[in-house]
């Protein structure tokens, strides 16, 4: 979303707004801004921060909002947007860009994540988080991603310009070249989502499993795979819970391990449940500091104890199981492109998704979709897809 903001009229403008006015600290941060924009005050008023033509514009609608903004946390901030108390129109990448500057430190938010696996256990809490977030009508998410390719994880993208459907074929025909499949071959896909991989796999004659903890994805596929005329196994089960008798040629795992921070478990659990000689096709959002993730994202998002993918730490588990690593591809710009595409998807069905599922629940995700777009854009989130291998010849003993 690049569109540019019209100029308002000179006299309703105050540029270089002082330290003191009621913007307080913020006006003094954002004073000099390289990426010009402008506040619109609850009483009409227009303060201008930056040189240039605005790029975004903040729009503060009452009192809640004002204090909100003047108290430099993006938590605060973010609660504010979400309840209407703040707007924001224009480049929605370019109000991230602020966030270096902002504070984002709340004990009972952060603690809470971590006292829920503790108390109640890791499986509950995965089930608490995997439902608040998942379990909303599809057509809910279905109202971003490609209709035809409906995956929740990155495409692979060779220029600028590609369409969601074919940054995803070429990843889905990456997955299926590496892993190895031929028709007859049994796979279990963990986090199966709105079935964009089991179609692309059951065309090719592929015997597909999956596993969630979403009722609502279980629930789609289901009737899905009965449209489509495919026998899909579907399983409402945590990974850890799950023990079907069976092993398998390949496991999917796409934009699922940031919902499994335990690493080791997760390996040691996959190697109960491949054949030998099987392979794993696993990729997530990653970075540097494992269980970062801010307020907003906690609290709206991803609750629980869940953890962007840390490369370092999981390589260094794989390392303590027998199997290996046949190739990681970093994704990131991939997935930057990814995000802006549905966060535009998401803006161009603004007024029936608000009419469906309400205001609060488009603000939510319209601020995580792009929040996460110049995430990947600043490098401050990485992605990462591999190939994994369990060797043939196991070590015995």
């Amino acid at each position: 979303m690049t569109d540019i903001l019209n100029e308002p009229g000179d006299a309703a403008v105050a540029t270089a707004p002082p330290a003191n006015s009621l913007l307080g600290r913020f006006a003094a941060k954002y004073s000099n801004v390289p990426s010009p924009f402008e506040v619109v005050m609850p009483d009409g008023a227009i303060q201008r921060f930056g040189h240039g033509t605005p790029a975004f514009r903040l729009t503060i609608n009452n009192k809640n909002g004002l204090r909100a903004v003047a108290s430099l946390d993006e938590g605060r901030i973010a609660d504010a947007y979400l309840a209407g108390d703040v707007d924001l129109d224009g480049d929605m990448l370019k109000p991230f860009e602020l966030r270096g500057a902002m504070g984002d430190f709340h004990l009972l938010t952060e603690a809470w994540r971590f006292l829920q696996p503790l108390l109640f256990g890791q499986v509950h809490t995965n089930k608490k988080a995997i439902s608040s977030h998942y379990d909303i009508d599809s057509d809910f998410f279905l109202a971003f991603l490609d209709p035809k390719t409906p995956a929740y994880t990155q495409g692979v993208y060779e220029r600028d310009d590609e369409t969601l459907e074919t940054a995803t074929t070429r990843k889905f025909d990456y997955a299926y070249e590496k892993l190895k499949l031929k028709p007859g071959d049994h796979i279990l896909e963990v986090g199966p989502g709105w079935g964009a991989w089991f179609q692309y796999a059951a065309a090719r004659g592929i015997k597909c499993t999956g596993i969630s903890i979403s009722k609502e994805s279980i629930r789609f596929l289901t009737e899905k795979g009965k449209k489509l005329g495919h026998d899909w196994e579907l399983v409402e089960s945590d990974l850890f819970e799950y023990s079907p008798g069976v092993k398998y040629d390949a496991i999917v795992i796409m934009g699922v391990i940031e919902h499994l921070p335990d690493y080791l478990r997760v390996l040691q659990k996959f190697q109960t449940l491949l054949k030998p000689g099987g392979r794993i096709f696993l990729d997530g959002s990653a970075c540097i500091k494992k269980y970062e993730l801010s307020s907003f994202m906690v609290k709206y998002i991803y609750p629980g104890n869940h953890s962007f993918l840390v490369l370092d730490d999981f390589l260094n588990k794989l390392a303590k199981t027998p199997m290996q690593v046949d190739e990681i591809f970093n994704d990131t710009y991939s997935y930057y492109l990814t995000f802006v595409q549905w966060a535009k998807n998401f803006d161009a069905h603004k007024d029936a998704l608000v009419d469906r599922f309400g205001d609060f629940n488009f603000r939510r995700f319209r601020l995580y979709l792009w929040g996460a777009a110049y995430e990947f854009l600043s490098l401050s989130l990485h992605c990462y897809r591999m190939v994994i291998r369990l060797p043939e010849d196991l070590p015995k003993g």
